[in-house]
């Protein structure tokens, strides 16, 4: 199977994929040379209007470190080295059935839960170029703090808390 550039799967994959099934999926806290991260706010569901770090699927075939490579130079237009993979494994479930006419274009209308297991990996920051957001994100920022409360940032930022 290739991987679309765009890292989308057609929407019927998704929609069954959704429907029936856990995605996989890796987390990034990226780090720049002054151990600030880079926070990204959410457009899109799930976590819409929040602070979040940047992430995706991993595609069939795809390692973790080849798709935390991929996400961050889509999400964000930046590159880094891997410094650690995290060993754990975090059970994520969005309930779908507050998402908005928009999110309803991307998630099938009938399902009422996204369901991800994921992981994190923390890399550093090769240069300072300039970040280029996608489409699922409105501005970002970095910071020394981790900007939100919600427990599955806490979970990533936890689990790889020697390496932070």
């Amino acid at each position: 199977m290739s991987i679309s550039e765009n890292r989308k799967a057609p929407f019927e994959v998704f929609a069954k994929t959704v429907e029936y099934y856990p995605m996989v999926a890796v987390n990034i806290i990226l780090k720049n040379a002054h151990g600030e991260y880079l926070w990204i706010k959410r457009k899109n569901n799930p976590a819409k209007g929040e602070w979040w770090i940047p992430g995706g699927r991993i595609f069939n075939g795809e390692t973790i470190e080849q798709a935390a490579h991929a996400i961050l130079k889509k999400e964000t237009g930046l590159s880094g080295s891997i410094q650690y993979i995290s060993n754990q494994y975090f059970e994520e479930i969005f309930d779908t059935r507050d998402f908005d006419e928009d999110d309803q274009k991307i998630y099938p209308k009938h399902i009422t839960h996204v369901h991800y297991i994921s992981t994190t990996v923390v890399i550093d920051l090769a240069n300072l170029d300039t970040v280029n957001l996608d489409w699922q994100s409105s501005e970002y920022v970095w910071s020394s703090e981790i900007l939100s409360k919600h427990k599955y940032l806490q979970n990533y930022f936890e689990s790889c808390k020697s390496y932070v």
